[in-house]
């Protein structure tokens, strides 16, 4: 089916756009870093069977997180005979067990080379010899919370012993943990993330992670006068201190439900807001970020038995993953590297399922490399550019990212529709610093049910009102061959403050917070908002006062969670005149009625260099 000539003549009639992306000539810097550094965004869950590392080398993916190795390994580890409580410290340094445990690890070290250098490890905790004392866990976790830490510590110092110090980059102490409080309550999860970091860091210089939790906890902080926040914010009081990396999970949902299907979750608002949460929460404890890690993001799936597999699941795995590399691009400055919920292959006994595998066994790509063959375009000598979206009032549905490579002198503009409708994107260029008249579309999109790459379309964006296409539920990069010298513009600088407050209720319909900048002269300047309110409250500020001056334009972060809620959380993003931004600035906000809370309240501010 000729899709790409279906949008041609769709936009032969478009006199106008919906809406418009604004890219500028300046290279844009998030925390120090402008490169595409595709080590941080290609990893997936698991090591890969070793016949299959060629396949993966050819999409540039990599094992990102080798999960799970207690499993097999702690129940069956003999208890001290000299330190009674604790494990064998002799057990793992037989060379057979070694040889047995390490070995895969080492392989995949000798194929993937550096291209693994920043994997996580990770362990489930749940898995321990029956001589341990667990009474207090309902048989669940060790009483003992040092003797429980040493297990992870032998382990390590075996995998050193074997590897020669080739140690995974990052320790991820439990996976999910909030799955399993009934065994492992949060003060446990503390106390043990507590005794591991400190072990690890000070034995081998690890850096570690945690707590990993599910996308329900940063979903549904808001909810229940901030329970599942609460939790988290008293893991933070501790990890700030002790561990390297925040740690965390997201999911969106497909809800099938005979013929038809509605999507949920987190991205984009209930994302950008928990982790806004997170970052205001450490500037307001420590006075600065706390980078963080995503090592689980994808898509569930209800309404069907567990393993059900068609070409829709198929295309909404890519999809949605997708829709998570657009936030965590535009939040690079926290988030350090990501890992898709996709394995290599992921049968085993008992688990027939190929759903989130990106090869049979024998080696066949399977629909999912798409997700791949798309972001495989993108490649370290590709800086991003600034971009903005406009400032409509209203939810935006079309995220956007701009990236130039000097080099070649091309310019990729990449978009992603959250809504299902065809939009007709204006690409302005201010002062017509650039004036593309044609290019290439990529598109990733449903096509005939199944998921389908439309590759190197060609357009001519002269008849086309100066707007580009991009089809309803689809994920989409523009190709432009220019002459610009790339190599002569200069750098905005990007940083993000918070609020002095967070969490701030909004009373007699009334939230004020202070931001504190370390000093002045900015170039570009936005603010980014986001309130909790009742379900059926209006969550938009009447105004938004920032130093005197009311902010009159705005858009709101797409919110995928519009039904079975209890809450309405919406992030809503301010342009701020880059000369109203001080050292100390002061932001009033005014809500229809009362109840909710400004959860936090983000500054974002650059300087041009």
């Amino acid at each position: 089916m000729l899709l790409p000539v279906l949008y041609t003549l769709l936009l032969w009639g478009a006199a106008s756009s919906d809406t418009t992306v604004t890219i500028y000539n300046e290279w844009l810097s998030q925390g120090g870093r402008m490169h595409y550094e595709v080590e941080r965004w290609n990893k997936v869950n698991g090591l890969t069977q070793l016949n299959l590392i060629p396949n993966m080398k050819s999409i540039r993916a990599a094992a990102g997180r080798w999960v799970n190795r207690d499993i097999n390994l702690f129940p069956n580890w003999p208890q001290s005979h000299s330190h009674h409580g604790y494990p064998d410290p002799t057990y793992l340094q037989d060379h057979a067990l070694q040889s047995k445990t390490w070995s895969w690890y080492m392989q995949q070290l000798s194929n993937y080379g550096n291209n693994i250098a920043n994997i996580v490890w990770n362990i489930e905790g749940r898995h321990w010899p029956a001589w341990i004392d667990k009474s207090h866990h309902h048989g669940g976790f060790p009483n003992n919370v040092d003797a429980a830490s040493e297990f992870v510590s032998l382990m390590v110092q075996s995998a050193k012993d074997y590897t020669g110090g080739r140690l995974p980059h990052i320790f991820e102490v439990i996976n999910e943990p909030d799955w399993y409080e009934d065994v492992i309550d949060p003060q446990t999860n503390i106390d043990f993330h507590r005794a591991v970091a400190d072990k690890l860091k000070s034995r081998f210089g690890m850096k570690v992670a945690g707590p990993s939790y599910t996308s329900m906890a940063l979903r549904q902080a808001d909810e229940n006068n901030f329970s599942s926040w609460k939790r988290t914010a008293k893991f933070l009081d501790m990890s700030l201190d002790h561990l390297d990396f925040f740690s965390f999970h997201s999911y969106n949902y497909l809800h099938i439900s005979g013929g038809s299907h509605t999507n949920s979750g987190i991205n984009e608002a209930r994302l950008v807001a928990s982790l806004d949460m997170v970052e205001n929460y450490s500037h307001i404890k420590k006075g600065k970020n706390v980078q963080l890690i995503n090592t689980e993001f994808g898509l569930g799936v209800s309404g069907v038995p567990a393993g059900f597999e068609n070409g829709l699941i198929d295309f909404q795995t890519i999809y949605q993953s997708n829709g998570f590399m657009f936030t965590f691009l535009n939040l690079r400055e926290f988030i350090d590297r990501v890992t898709v919920f996709l394995f290599s292959n992921e049968q085993y006994p008992g688990h027939p399922s190929l759903r989130n595998s990106l090869f049979t066994m024998q080696g066949q790509p399977r629909e999912m490399t798409k997700f791949f063959t798309f972001w495989k375009n993108f490649i370290y000598d590709h800086r991003f550019l600034r971009i903005s979206s406009q400032y409509n009032g209203q939810e935006r549905v079309v995220a956007s990212l701009a990236l130039a490579n000097p080099h070649t002198k091309e310019m990729m503009v990449l978009l992603h529709n959250y809504g299902s409708k065809f939009e007709n994107v204006k690409l302005d260029f201010p002062n017509n610093w650039l004036n593309p008249s044609s290019g290439e579309e990529t598109c990733v999109l449903l096509d005939n049910g199944n998921p389908s790459i439309h590759a190197n379309y060609h357009f001519d964006r002269s008849k086309l009102h100066g707007t580009v296409g991009l089809p309803g539920s689809s994920t989409c990069f523009y190709k432009f061959k220019t002459n610009y010298n790339f190599n002569g513009i200069r750098t905005d600088n990007e940083n993000t403050y918070y609020g002095k407050k967070m969490i701030i209720p909004i009373s007699n319909g009334h939230a004020q917070t202070t931001i504190d900048l370390p000093s002045s002269g900015y170039h570009s300047s936005y603010l980014r908002v986001g309130i909790s309110r009742d379900k059926n409250a209006n969550a938009k500020p009447k105004t938004v006062v920032f130093n005197g001056h009311t902010l009159s334009s705005s858009y709101m972060l797409f919110d995928a969670t519009k039904v079975n809620r209890k809450t309405k959380w919406n992030v809503w993003v301010f342009m701020v005149p880059a000369s109203q931004v001080h050292t100390s600035n002061t932001v009033t906000m005014t809500f229809d009625g009362n109840g909710g809370h400004v959860t936090s309240v983000a500054l974002v501010a650059g300087k041009l260099h």
